[in-house]
């Protein structure tokens, strides 16, 4: 496992699709060559809300797709979080700055902003892409680039997933599109809540092996990533007393036969 920051995801997919992103955070030069080896049509950028790297490691045995792709040929990373929250840490993912630089906290913020993610930029370049998110992210993108789905929050989080998930699906169906956003919710929800987080491994599981089936029919390539550590109970108390960070990982995966 090596050591990147999560400011370099966006360069570096700004490096392969040849597009110009204004980061001060240089690509990786690893993923660049496993990129430019399995040549993917389309990326698959999936962030697991609250995939950190304990509850990857814990979980292993419910997250068997995940570990079956660094098994069979891809790419782990552990980076440390930028932001505890998840609006933050993913514009860092999509712009190659640290929250204090591209200032959006919440998703209203994403309207103000003249900052160009790498999915608004791809498309400008005429390479479409795709945005499935929750509604109130989504909205600010609207008009911005070829393709964003918002699915509405609710307390059942794993309808939630599921209907995350058929959008993504159905936009892979799409033959043009280059860079697709998906971002799974569940293991957050249950972590907040303090229910069982094998049972949301398993969902999570179950919505990334369709996911990854779609992404190898396109002959894509899967970029999966946590955006910040679980919100646990009961890690919350100890983390009072010794607050070390946990990092969060990055899977780069050509998917699997």
């Amino acid at each position: 496992m090596h050591a990147i920051s999560l400011l370099q995801i966006a360069p570096t997919l700004a490096e392969f699709f040849e597009v110009r992103l204004n980061s001060p955070a240089r690509p990786v030069t690893s993923i660049l060559n496993f990129m430019h080896t399995c040549n993917p049509h389309v990326v698959v950028l999936v962030v697991i809300d609250s995939l950190d790297l304990h509850v990857y490691s814990e979980f292993a045995a419910e997250l068997e797709v995940l570990h079956r792709l660094v098994e069979q040929n891809g790419l782990l990373f552990a980076f440390e979080q930028v932001s505890s929250h998840t609006t933050p840490a993913i514009a860092s993912l999509l712009t190659g700055l640290d929250p204090e630089s591209h200032e959006i906290v919440v998703s209203a913020d994403v309207a103000a902003s003249k900052i160009k993610s790498i999915l608004e930029i791809l498309d400008d370049e005429g390479m479409p892409t795709a945005a499935v998110l929750d509604t109130n992210g989504a909205k600010p993108l609207l008009g911005r680039m070829s393709h964003v789905f918002g699915v509405e929050d609710r307390e059942d989080i794993v309808a939630y997933d599921e209907e995350i998930k058929t959008h993504t699906l159905a936009v892979l169906q799409k033959q043009d599109v280059r860079l697709v956003l998906s971002h799974l919710r569940s293991i957050d929800r249950f972590a907040h809540r303090g229910w069982d987080l094998q049972i949301a491994a398993r969902i999570t599981n179950g919505n990334m092996k369709e996911i990854t089936e779609a992404a190898r029919d396109r002959d894509g390539m899967l970029f999966i990533c946590g955006d910040h550590a679980a919100h646990r109970k009961a890690r919350n108390v100890a983390q009072d007393t010794i607050p070390i960070p946990i990092p969060v990982p990055l899977i780069v995966a050509s998917p699997y036969p």
